[in-house]
């Protein structure tokens, strides 16, 4: 569904409504892209005390991401030893939500799977940390539901996603 009358908040909307003045699913996409690259680097949308180029947190995020520089604007307090990666990746998915071109970026169920699976690695990851010597046990093993159905849970390390297959349905 479009809309033709919008009002919004400047760094927030899609480069594409101020050509269209339309908005569609991709602009919902492009604006939490943005409040991700808020998230991770604790900045605003909107700074004009950064330099011309770069008062547009996207702008500044996708300059920073493509001369490897990432690590310089993510904010101390979400980055640590064990999350590098999973904050790296949150990054790289939040600059594919802000492309230029809603087509060219990825839809918001796409968005919200890519951040499940980043969840669920380090979930599998701080757990097996905890409990070393039970991961053996647990994780890949059959559950049998009380109505006897049989469904494999686990986390598939050669797609680096979360595994949940039911055998049976109700």
């Amino acid at each position: 569904m479009f809309s033709r009358f919008v009002q919004g908040t400047l760094g927030y909307l899609d480069p594409e409504y101020y050509t269209t003045w339309l908005l569609n699913e991709k602009s919902d996409v492009y604006s939490f892209g943005v409040v991700l690259m808020e998230l991770i680097s604790g900045q605003k949308a909107l700074c004009f005390e950064r330099p011309e180029t770069s008062k547009h947190l996207v702008s500044y995020f996708v300059l920073a991401t493509k001369e490897n520089r990432l690590h310089e604007i993510i904010d101390d307090q979400v980055l640590n030893e064990e999350n590098q990666r999973e904050i790296h990746e949150a990054a790289r998915v939040a600059v594919e939500c802000t492309r230029l071109k809603g087509e060219e970026g990825p839809r918001m169920i796409e968005v919200a799977a890519e951040l499940e699976t980043l969840r669920a690695k380090t979930t599998k990851h701080n757990w097996l940390d905890q409990y070393p010597e039970e991961n053996v046990h647990l994780l890949g093993s059959n559950i049998v539901s009380a109505q006897g159905h049989t469904s494999s849970r686990g986390y598939d390390n050669n797609k680096n996603v979360a595994r949940f297959e039911i055998e049976a349905g109700r």
